[in-house]
């Protein structure tokens, strides 16, 4: 049995920045521009020397500028240059003052509420089932074009989170748990998700 690798992996710490403007097609392409910090930089250097995300097939990633910046140690590293796929993108929030008015009728931060209510969003944001169809669309589309590869994605929190509910569960903390470990999508990680074809034979963490 040949098996295909993903290595799915969060963008590395971004540079914090005070304010963005409220319109919503404002607020999402400064989202987008957001670089990242000079920690975030040392770290993303780091993550692209561990092990497993040698030998590579290919790097796939979102057309954000954090995940661009992290995704670069990783392409150099193979001798590869980077794929973008929107479908990476992170989930769009839509307008901000809408979101501010929405985010004080719920106990928890936004995310956990949408992975808790999949139909849950904001006014021209997504919610969890827009952003999961086209992450596993897209994860679904090299499954079928490269068996028997290993391939990096670079995306986002919110989106590698509602995409791993495909297979993950949400314990009483909101963490997200596989086969009884809790998985951390920090700024940066690394989730390896392991297939047969299109079936999952196993998801791990390894940074």
């Amino acid at each position: 049995m040949e098996k295909t690798s993903i290595f799915l992996i969060r963008h590395s710490e971004q540079l914090k920045i005070k304010g963005l403007l409220n319109s919503s097609e404002n607020s999402q392409i400064a989202n987008e521009k957001i670089i990242l910090s000079v920690k975030g930089e040392k770290k993303a250097e780091e993550l692209s020397n561990i092990e497993e995300l040698s030998t590579l097939d290919s790097v796939w990633c979102s057309n954000y500028v954090r995940a661009l910046a992290t995704a670069k140690y990783i392409a150099e590293r193979n001798n590869l240059s980077i794929q973008i796929s929107t479908d990476l993108n992170e989930r769009k929030l839509g307008n901000l003052d809408s979101l501010a008015k929405l985010r004080d009728k719920y106990t928890y931060p936004f995310t956990t509420e949408q992975l808790l209510d999949e139909n849950l969003k904001n006014e021209n944001g997504e919610n969890r089932i827009e952003v999961n169809n086209r992450m596993t669309s897209f994860i679904n589309s090299l499954l079928n074009s490269n068996e028997a590869s290993r391939i990096a994605v670079v995306s986002h929190g919110a989106s590698i989170k509602f995409l791993l509910m495909n297979w993950c569960s949400l314990n009483q903390n909101f963490d997200l748990v596989y086969n009884d470990t809790i998985l951390k999508i920090d700024s940066p990680s690394v989730i390896e998700l392991e297939f047969n074809k299109d079936s999952l034979l196993n998801l791990s963490q390894l940074y």
